[in-house]
């Protein structure tokens, strides 16, 4: 499957190394911090870091948009979770729909490839449940208490090439390279 050359942009180089594993080859990436605006739409949220990262690319790009679901809390955070992170911590996170009695989690990972007018979307979800404490020394973010559906071990326990598999990322880049091939 070869895909056409894209640059990604993104601030988090833990998303630049995932996605390179998950194609099985070294991308060019732009390192650019890109602001989000507030809101629960995922779609939304993802169009809006195109159109921002649009003016630091001079050609094909692609950006992504990852977000937590809670059950509990009627799927806040979803694309805010960045937020959530830096002010409770994953556990925090975990701890609230604990605490509310409904751990499942939904993780939603949306990735837009822009090259001109045209524009292929792709997502991938993995539904799970949230624990704690946290385990695991893989990954980054909610990786420790996110339980994938039907896993014993936590994406933070997991090989990085089985959260690859099983994980919303991994899913969402294999759909567009389907959808660019």
């Amino acid at each position: 499957m070869t895909l056409p050359a894209f640059v990604l942009v993104t601030g988090n180089p833990a998303k630049r190394v995932e996605a390179e594993r998950i194609l099985g080859r070294e991308l060019e990436a732009l390192a650019v911090d890109l602001p989000e605006i507030q809101s629960l739409d995922l779609g939304e949220v993802l169009a809006a870091k195109a159109d921002e990262a649009a003016p630091h690319v001079g050609g094909p790009f692609v950006v992504e948009e990852t977000g937590l679901e809670l059950a509990a809390l009627n799927g806040f955070p979803g694309p805010l979770v960045k937020w959530m992170l830096e002010a409770v911590g994953s556990e925090g996170i975990a701890r609230v729909a604990i605490d509310r009695a409904d751990p499942d989690v939904r993780a939603r990972c949306r990735i837009l490839y822009r090259d001109g007018d045209r524009q292929v979307e792709a997502e991938g979800i993995t539904e799970g449940t949230l624990v704690l404490p946290a385990r695991g020394e893989h990954g980054f973010g909610w990786d420790p208490v996110f339980l994938p559906a039907g896993e014993s071990r936590t994406y933070g326990e997991l090989e990085p090439a089985d959260k690859d598999r099983i994980g919303h990322r991994g899913r969402a880049w294999r759909a567009l390279a389907r959808r660019l091939t």
